[in-house]
């Protein structure tokens, strides 16, 4: 299937190439110029046959294609009534800008038909605002339904992330649906630029399916435990009563010991049992060791969080005396917590206690809520990986590392740079911790070698909220389309402009492979929205092909434009010159996306 999904791929982009270089023979046709070959890609080539005049190939390399017409380089000598230059400037302008009209043309057709036939999208609904983020601050909460972003309709995820990557650094504005509501109101935020991604963003994750539906892997344990794709999670049992499924789900997964679930299949209900498997990460050695999850990020308003007294940059150490180190702790602590709740915190460099009055369920779940934590990256603590090697060991969660070998260290990343040097080498590391011992401490030395990682794998996962959004007619398809053309066209230009302005960073562009990786993973959701992305993908290839850059059709545009305006061709050195310094622009450009295109799949796998 894989392999069938890849040739889907291949033929798709293909397809989009094709369309371009036939714009270019047919308007060359058109007006009786001969052309001498037909490639789908560069190189040597692969195998072609010869129809009359012009060579039909498939060339080796199929980063592109191209027509070769009669008098298009100029050989010299006399002038024959088929070539290129003997065409007037209208007519020889016509010819450049056919493949662009031709890859225009193809998303005015197929973008009506696919959006037609019924497109499949996930759902434009916020799953959940990332804690400390934009969108958590705005409150905008699990199962809000975005329905425009800066006054653009969005009818899928995907552009909500588009329209304010590409929108307004300063603000961005959200028309929303609460859950519940039955009228749209007006959110306005300001997205924050992510460095590590370079692009603004409100920082939202998609919705998972609201009925609960579990997507399930045919040979996983679950399978074996006797699930199956779309039965309904009704119950974790022993989760953590009051908080969401999803999030009790959530919890119970990243506690890495066997679930017990209750589900729904045909109307009836059942348990399952599913322990999990431990699944080897390919080629990755580790300790297994992170830093504590603990730190304040960021509150929201909360009375209970303002008698507390909880500030930002706080570190939990423990609350009801139960330690705050991974996530998910600090709801199992309140929730579970019996008569007062006392707090243990460190702020700057002191420790803190503060007490709370009891708190029911909810008002304990809504605290959680407005307390985003994250990662403390200025202590050495330590928590855990389940069975990793460092667990193994003998290190203990909350040990202290001072030590590394003959190295002290004092913050996180000066530990996690030593350990990722000497987990690619596979080399041993002598940890010297200090370890809490009855009322004081005591330091522990201990030789932890790097090893494999076994996750545990559950072979299922929460169903995306998707749908598919098809035009309720041929006329409103049509409508749909002329707009979905001319957004990509418009996305084109503000990527453009928003790179040029740093807004979003040049890493973001991708090559061959990325639009590979996108087309296998669209492909995967069926021919329509494969076909949805190549009608993007030929705008794409549209709005590239008519910048003013030699090589590019574009550039031949320019200086056609400068030659009636002049009223003589621009000299062959200015061309000649040119087109050098266009090749190396685009070699240059093709090197750069390649190599994005290597650092994500690197970092990605």
């Amino acid at each position: 299937m894989d392999a069938l999904r890849w040739i889907q791929v291949a033929v798709g982009i293909g397809l989009v190439i094709f369309v371009h270089e036939l714009g270019h023979f047919l308007a060359a046709r058109w007006c009786k110029v001969r052309v001498d070959c037909f490639s789908l890609g560069f190189g040597p080539r692969i195998f072609g046959w010869r129809r009359g005049a012009t060579l039909y190939q498939i060339a080796a390399v199929p980063l592109g294609g191209y027509v070769k017409m009669a008098g298009e380089e100029n050989e010299g000598g006399p002038v024959q009534p088929d070539d290129l230059r003997a065409k007037s400037v209208g007519q020889r302008f016509f010819i450049f800008s056919g493949g662009v009209l031709m890859n225009v043309l193809f998303g005015l057709i197929v973008f009506p038909i696919v959006l037609f036939l019924g497109v499949p999208f996930s759902s434009p609904t916020i799953g959940e605002a990332l804690p400390g983020g934009p969108a958590w601050h705005a409150r905008l909460g699990p199962g809000t339904r975005v329905l425009a972003v800066n006054d653009e309709p969005v009818i899928s995820f995907m552009f909500i992330g588009n329209e304010v990557a590409l929108g307004d650094r300063d603000e961005v504005k959200l028309t929303v649906l609460d859950p519940g509501a039955t009228t749209p109101r007006d959110v306005r935020l300001e997205p924050r630029y992510l460095e590590k991604e370079g692009f603004l963003s409100i920082e939202v994750a998609p919705a998972k399916d609201p009925a609960h539906a579990l997507e399930v892997d045919a040979d996983g344990p679950a399978a074996k435990a006797g699930l199956v794709d779309g039965d309904r999670l009704v119950a974790v049992v022993d989760g953590l009563e009051g908080a969401p499924l999803w999030r009790q789900l959530e919890l119970g997964l990243l506690a890495g010991a066997p679930l017990l679930l209750e589900v729904e299949r045909d109307g009836a209900v059942r348990k399952v049992a599913v322990e999990p498997e431990p699944l080897a990460v390919e080629g990755a050695r580790v300790f297994g060791i992170t830093a504590p999850k603990n730190r304040v990020l960021d509150l929201r308003t909360n009375s209970d969080l303002a008698d507390l007294g909880i500030a930002k940059d706080d570190r939990l150490v423990s609350v009801g005396g139960v330690p705050i180190r991974r996530e998910g702790d600090l709801e199992r602590a309140l929730v579970e917590a019996d008569g007062g709740t006392h707090w243990v915190v460190r702020r700057q460099g002191r420790t803190l206690a503060l007490d709370l009055a009891p708190l029911d369920r909810s008002r304990a779940l809504a605290l959680c809520d407005d307390l985003a934590l994250d990662y403390d990256k200025e202590t050495t603590e330590v928590v855990l990986t389940l069975g990793a090697p460092a667990a193994k060991a003998g290190l203990k969660d909350g040990d202290r590392v001072v030590r590394l070998d003959d190295v002290g260290v004092e913050t996180w990343n000066a530990l996690l740079e030593i350990t990722k040097d000497a987990s690619k080498r596979g080399a041993n590391v002598r940890f010297t911790v200090e370890r809490a011992a009855g009322a004081g401490t005591e330091f522990v030395t201990l030789d932890v070698a790097p090893g494999a990682y076994e996750a545990p794998y559950w072979g299922f996962a929460p169903a995306p909220d998707n749908y598919v959004y098809r035009a309720p007619s041929l006329a409103a398809a049509l409508e749909t389309g002329m707009k979905s053309s001319w957004q990509s066209l418009v996305d084109a230009w503000r990527t453009l402009t928003r790179i040029a302005r740093g807004d979003v960073s040049s890493k973001n562009i991708g090559g061959i492979i990325m639009i590979g990786q996108v087309s296998y993973s669209f492909s995967s959701e069926g021919l329509a929205k494969l076909f949805f992305f190549l009608c993007m993908l030929s705008m794409n290839l549209a709005f590239l092909n008519v910048l003013p850059i030699p090589v590019l059709d574009g550039g031949h545009l320019f200086f056609l434009l400068v030659e009636r305006i002049k009223g003589s061709p621009v000299s062959e050195r200015v061309q000649g010159y040119s087109q050098i310094v266009g090749l190396v622009l685009i070699v240059s450009l093709m090197i750069y996306v390649t190599y994005n295109d290597l650092m994500r799949w690197v970092f990605d796998t």
